[in-house]
């Protein structure tokens, strides 16, 4: 990826501070999507700030963030939505001989150590409502009302170790003006989910040519156990990812598990992708239902940080087959 130097060489900074750089970098696309019923014209241009350092004791230091991250704004409904200037939006970080800490809108351990699914098409599943990435208990969108999380990762040899936590205060917006803080008015009534903490904590081995990791998170009555592997073997790669939850609710209806397997081909410029998906619910009043995802695109790298890409993902959850194809930029 191609990108400006705001520093070309280094800002020089006080308090042992030895240099700090500023980039930015962004991306684009422009396309077409079939949302099952219409064609729709679709398009966007971002940009991001990577923010870098390092003391003089050889601790590394940084941060990243979209400018439509950076500032508070007010959704139709009085609520501060994310921002990165609370720190639920983008994220900083420290690293050092002991680890790398991260702080903001960061991914819990659990995803940290598993990840998702295969991204397909040019919005990258977007045109899917992202049914590629899976609903980890917690981090990375989730516990956000608690403001910024922090992710903790350590290496040794083959094996990685992550920690991730929640500070279990409830910091909702309540309309314009509002100060960070506990406000019972934004509480829901009865116990509050909120205020409870979230934490996961995960291992991963790396091998030559395959990875397999072991993750538990907990997030007030509810936790989460999650097995994921990837292999590769010579153009081909396969992942498998299994999520099991116990007391997880989505209004009455209480998730049991999801399951998903990806593979992809990777030929010169060409790669062909594929997911499945499958979560299973414990419904209200006793029944149980199984809603089920698949997807499959290709990309075709045009070089320069041009990609041409497609895909085709058919959702239980949407009830229909939808489509996109288009151009991506990256800057």
């Amino acid at each position: 990826m191609k990108k400006v130097l705001f520093a070309t060489s280094a800002l020089v900074m006080t308090a042992g501070v030895a240099a700090a750089e500023v980039a930015v970098s962004g991306d684009g696309r422009m396309g077409m999507i079939y949302d099952g019923n219409d064609v729709q014209f679709s398009s966007r241009a971002r940009v991001k700030f990577t923010l870098t350092g390092e003391s003089d004791a050889g601790l590394s230091f940084g941060g990243a963030f979209r400018v439509d991250q950076e500032s508070d704004y007010t959704a139709g409904n009085g609520a501060t939505e994310r921002s990165a200037a609370r720190g639920t939006a983008g994220s900083v970080w420290i690293s050092g001989t002991y680890g790398k800490l991260s702080m903001g809108d960061v991914v819990s351990a659990s995803e940290a150590a598993i990840g998702d699914l295969y991204e397909i098409g040019y919005t990258d599943g977007e045109f899917s409502g992202d049914i590629e990435e899976l609903w980890f208990l917690t981090g990375d969108g989730e516990n956000e009302d608690q403001g910024p999380s922090i992710l903790y990762e350590y290496t040794i040899n083959n094996i990685s170790l992550f920690a991730s936590a929640s500070d279990g205060s409830d910091n909702r917006q309540c309309g314009v003006g509002a100060v960070v803080g506990y406000d019972a008015t934004c509480n829901v009534a009865g116990d509050d989910v909120e205020s409870d903490t979230a934490y996961s904590v995960a291992a991963k081995y790396e091998g030559s040519n395959f990875w397999a990791s072991l993750s538990y998170s907990k997030w007030g009555d509810a936790s989460e156990i999650g097995l994921g592997a990837e292999g590769s073997f010579n153009n081909f790669a396969v992942k498998g990812v299994y999520l099991s939850y116990e007391d997880r609710f989505f209004g009455l209806d209480e998730m049991k598990y999801t399951a998903g397997l990806g593979a992809s081909y990777q030929m010169d410029a060409i790669l062909v992708e594929g997911f499945w998906r499958q979560d299973k619910y414990d419904l209200f009043g006793g029944d149980s239902e199984k809603f089920d995802a698949f997807g499959i695109g290709a990309e075709y790298d045009l070089g320069g940080g041009a990609v041409l890409a497609g895909g085709i993902i058919d959702s239980d959850y949407l009830e229909d087959t939808v489509a996109d194809m288009g151009i991506k930029f990256s800057f």
